[in-house]
């Protein structure tokens, strides 16, 4: 699968990254540049050393849930994988907006916030197309909370299942396990706030 992140830059240009070796020399380096062999970096996010080669090599797509566990391991956000820290902002223009498409995941997602180093909050626009899911549960420090603007959203905290519509919201503690899915046939909408930030 080709794994394809739009990052805009200005004037609705966009960089296109549009297969996986990118991808995957920017997390071995990161990965070296932190002493970690990728049998500790497996151990730390409990992920095979195999898959790890082939998500560096450009094998394989690992979604959204198992990129978010790579990132971790790696103490960056999926963020810091495509994009430079920003400059202190305070507007961000709808034009310029980070976006990334998760082709395996079926989501897209539209940074709200500037990336800062050290940043204490995420918010973000994931319009997820139908079937489009996390590909798995994850887990991480902090709390989310999202109000959904548009479509159904399914949320599974810690084997707990949420089915919710346009207009609810939801609030959890992102230490335990979960995961979302578009249920529907129409596209899902939902602004997705993390604290502190992780993507």
């Amino acid at each position: 699968m080709v794994f394809v992140v739009l990052v805009e830059i200005q004037n609705s240009e966009y960089l296109r990254m549009n297969d996986m070796d990118q991808l995957g020399h920017k997390l071995r380096s990161l990965r070296k540049q932190r002493g970690l062999s990728l049998k500790k970096l497996g151990e730390r996010i409990n992920c095979s050393t195999s898959y790890l080669s082939m998500v560096e090599n450009g094998k394989v797509d690992p979604g959204i849930s198992h990129l978010k566990k790579i990132a971790n391991g790696l103490d960056v956000t999926i963020v810091d994988l495509f994009q430079k820290h920003d400059g202190q902002k305070v507007v961000i223009r709808k034009e310029d907006r980070i976006q990334a498409e998760f082709n395996r995941s079926k989501t897209k997602i539209e940074i709200l916030v500037p990336q800062l180093p050290n940043k204490l909050m995420d918010a973000r626009i994931a319009n997820i197309y139908p079937g489009g899911s996390s590909e798995g549960d994850y887990r991480h420090p902090g709390e989310e909370f999202g109000l959904v603007l548009k479509g159904r959203l399914e949320l599974t905290i810690d084997g707990d299942v949420y089915e919710l519509r346009e207009g609810d919201s939801f609030y959890f503690s992102s230490n335990g396990n979960h995961c979302f899915r578009n249920p529907g046939k129409d596209n899902t909408m939902v602004v997705w706030v993390n604290t502190p930030a992780s993507w």
